[in-house]
């Protein structure tokens, strides 16, 4: 099952509003019952004051202080006791067994108990004077007073608000719910109108127009260029493989033509001995032309799946300045019969890591097309030099006829040719720069060519070094 990222973002809008409503319930409820609990106090007291009202002297020999009860306003269910100063009870409710000794004795000025099934709460009144009647300056005695009520009316009113603040918040999260769903439905809209236009991109089909809104998007927007930007790399990639198809396909059926028009010609008629032998020869010639294209289209193939995946096979320590000098050595026959001079300079030997097979191919298929577009009497250089700390560079360099500007951008595709009619009396098939290209980049390598149409062509290759050593003197 396909996870749903509106789901979870409607949960987690639910949750996160759920959270919000319980603890805005308890806030009020908490709130509620401090303001109502200081409402009780303050009830309190005042029933206490009337309680200290109805206190008065017996005006007898005993000069004890007595409640007046007939002047005394209190709710039946309330429980009251009054001390004179000198301890002695003056009166007590008579559903009352009296106040723990704790609360008369403690500091506390509130008190909570259990009496029964109900629960109480209380305020005590220390040592507060009751003044004469007749002068109220005069203070008469000092008295103690206990008073207690029921706060069941106090915890209906405080479950009443807690109540009313949880259904009003289930409400409002409800409500906050469907608008929550509505808004992330519409907010991921773009996104699947985006999915619905890439699932049209296809090989036939490679338009990709996602709506307006999408591109107005801040978070959209960097998906949107990255998906064209992709696609548009694809279908340069894609082009590029029919073009290389088209064109391999063409060299091949352009070599297999030749061989067959030889062979056809050479069995249309009875021919001496000699003339068989020479049609065999063209034939042959015809076959190993056919073969070097098969065998260029096959290295080009590995070189990019090597540049793609990274080499590994056959990797060792190679002195560089020898395997450009190893090359030179290889193709001096060729730079002497088109007498042109080859050149290897180098103050320093550098050490890469690759394969000497491959880095000879590399120097070969540059060093070659050099020679052969180099006029005669001229000389073609392999210069060796540090480039970067870790860094060496080769550059082959020629005072040939160059490449026009036109073409330049163009070198390194497979099968092309800045000059098809003499490539092909030169036996080249467009695949050489190809796979030095390819090679170079399988080892992190960088390769790039400079010219101009008159004035020589210099190819310069980059690859990491991992030491350099003098050369003795």
């Amino acid at each position: 099952m396909k996870d749903s990222l509106r789901r979870r973002i409607i949960v987690t809008v639910l949750v996160s509003q759920l959270l919000l409503a319980i603890g805005l319930t308890v806030a009020i409820s908490l709130y509620s019952r401090a303001q109502l609990l200081s409402a009780f106090n303050i009830m309190l007291e005042g029933r206490v004051d009337s309680v200290m009202a109805a206190i008065h002297d017996a005006e007898d020999e005993t000069k004890t202080l007595i409640l007046d009860r007939q002047r005394l306003n209190i709710p039946a269910g309330d429980m009251l006791e009054a001390w004179d100063e000198n301890g002695s009870l003056i009166w007590r409710s008579p559903n009352w067994s009296g106040a723990p000794h704790a609360v008369i004795a403690g500091n506390a000025p509130t008190f909570e108990l259990a009496q029964g099934p109900s629960l109480y709460r209380g305020i005590v009144v220390r040592k507060a004077p009751i003044f004469d009647e007749e002068d109220n300056q005069t203070v008469v005695r000092k008295v103690t007073i206990v008073y207690a009520s029921s706060t069941r009316e106090l915890g209906d009113h405080i479950f009443r608000i807690g109540l009313f603040a949880s259904v009003a918040s289930l409400l409002l999260l409800c409500v906050a719910g469907w608008f929550a769903a509505y808004g992330v439905s519409r907010g991921l809209s773009p996104i699947r109108e985006l999915a619905k236009e890439a699932a049209r991109v296809s090989i036939q089909n490679w338009s990709f127009n996602p709506p307006r809104e999408v591109r107005t998007k801040k978070e959209l927007a960097p998906l949107v260029d990255a998906l064209e930007t992709t696609l548009a790399g694809l279908q340069r990639a894609f082009d590029r493989e029919r073009e290389s198809t088209a064109d391999a396909a063409h060299e091949l059926k352009t070599a297999v033509a030749i061989l067959k028009s030889s062979l056809q010609l050479l069995s249309c008629q009875p021919r001496s001995t000699e003339e068989y032998k020479k049609g065999l020869e063209h034939a042959l010639e015809d076959c190993d032309r056919l073969e070097a294209l098969v065998c260029g289209t096959l290295s080009l193939a590995r070189a990019r799946q090597w540049a793609e995946e990274g080499k590994s096979d056959g990797v060792q320590n190679v002195e560089l300045v020898n395997s450009c000098e190893q090359s030179v050595a290889e193709l001096q026959a060729l730079a002497q019969s088109r007498r042109v001079e080859l050149r290897c300079l180098a103050s320093d030997e550098f050490v890469v890591k690759a394969d000497p097979v491959d880095l000879q191919t590399v120097w070969v298929n540059l060093l070659h097309n050099a020679i052969l577009h180099s006029p005669s009497e001229s000389t073609v250089s392999v210069r060796v030099s540090a480039s970067g700390p870790d860094t060496v560079s080769v550059e082959i360099e020629d005072s040939g006829t160059g490449i026009p500007t036109e073409h330049l951008p163009h070198v390194f595709e497979r099968f092309r040719r800045g000059d098809p009619s003499r490539s092909r009396a030169t036996g080249g098939f467009g695949l050489g720069l190809s796979i030095c290209k390819a090679i170079v980049e399988a080892y992190e390598g960088h390769i790039a060519i400079e010219s101009a149409d008159g004035t020589g062509t210099r190819v310069l290759v980059s690859l990491p070094a991992l030491t350099m050593v003098a050369s003795p003197e």
